[in-house]
């Protein structure tokens, strides 16, 4: 896994998600970001019958979206794919691949404003598969309130405070270290202004009866933390915090960044083998479907890495 932000695939669909997707890819920089590869997939339906399928306004809106963005100093490539059946989430890894990206940026909501957010979406399957880390935007669905029927799509944390408070939820796994290193990474940047480190003790520590057992698994679950505070630079170790917690690990993860004003999640995305399985059922599920603040998933080590 590469450990570094250079280049972003950027996954769009034309959509007014996209709109907000682009507005905030300026922010990148302070995550290092120099190059960006703007990439739209357009399946094509096979109808039998000749046509000729059009894509020249996908094009003149990527080609304005790459002018917008070298005026702010990136690199910037387009990539539009079409074709009969083009499954999109495929297609979005395959350009990440192609291109040599470092890491995938992808809304969590494009052309359904209705749908709920990741539930069969692209954004979904592209976390289920990515061998790459994924910055997923939370993007949500605002109600007019003059008129209920009109909705539109907003942001719910501008990309520009990603790393005021950077929220690294651990369960002591290898995956959970990878996302681990991408911190450290980041601080070492000193770009991170402070961080929260969070653990939370499941229902097996809720079923621990020995108040004795208990307690050694506490302190144990601190020690663990207090040297993941000592890894950190000189700027941010002083104020870091750490928090253990009983209960569901998706709901109390998202409560913390609630009550915490956290800006950015940084956890492991799912678990090595059997990926659908454990995403669908995982604590990186729900984190995702409830955060209201942009979370970075880094996947879990292959065995042909």
């Amino acid at each position: 896994m590469k450990s570094t932000f250079i280049h972003a695939v950027v996954a769009l669909d034309d959509s007014d998600a996209s709109d907000l997707i682009v507005d905030g890819l300026p922010h990148f920089k302070q995550f290092g970001t120099k190059k960006i590869t703007l990439v739209t997939v357009v399946p094509v339906p096979f109808t039998g019958e000749r046509t000729e399928f059009k894509t020249d306004g996908y094009t003149e809106r990527l080609n304005e979206y790459k002018t917008t963005l070298e005026k702010e100093g990136f690199t910037v490539d387009v990539d539009l794919r079409s074709g009969s059946y083009f499954y999109p989430p495929s297609e979005i890894l395959e350009s990440a691949k192609e291109n040599d990206a470092d890491f995938v940026i992808i809304g969590s909501r494009g052309h359904s404003k209705v749908q709920e957010m990741l539930l069969g979406s692209t954004a979904t399957e592209v976390l289920h598969r990515s061998r790459l880390p994924v910055f997923l935007i939370n993007i949500d669905m605002q109600t007019s309130e003059d008129d209920p029927k009109k909705r539109k799509l907003v942001m719910n944390r501008s990309i520009k405070d990603s790393l005021k408070h950077v929220m690294h939820a651990t369960d002591f796994s290898e995956t959970a270290d990878r996302a681990l290193d991408v911190v450290r990474s980041l601080d070492s940047d000193g770009q991170i202004d402070k961080i929260t480190f969070i653990h939370v003790q499941g229902h097996h520590a809720i079923a621990l009866k020995d108040p004795v057992s208990r307690e050694a698994l506490t302190d144990q679950n601190m020690k663990e933390l207090e040297e993941m505070r000592n890894s950190l630079s000189d700027k941010t170790r002083d104020d870091s915090e750490i928090i253990i917690t009983f209960g569901t690990p998706g709901k109390e993860i998202v409560q913390a960044i609630r009550d915490n004003n956290v800006t950015l999640a940084v956890m492991g995305s799912q678990g090595k083998g059997f990926v659908h399985e454990f995403f669908l059922g995982g604590v990186s599920s729900q984190v995702t479907r409830f955060s209201k603040v942009p979370v970075l998933l880094v996947p879990a080590e292959r065995d042909d890495e």
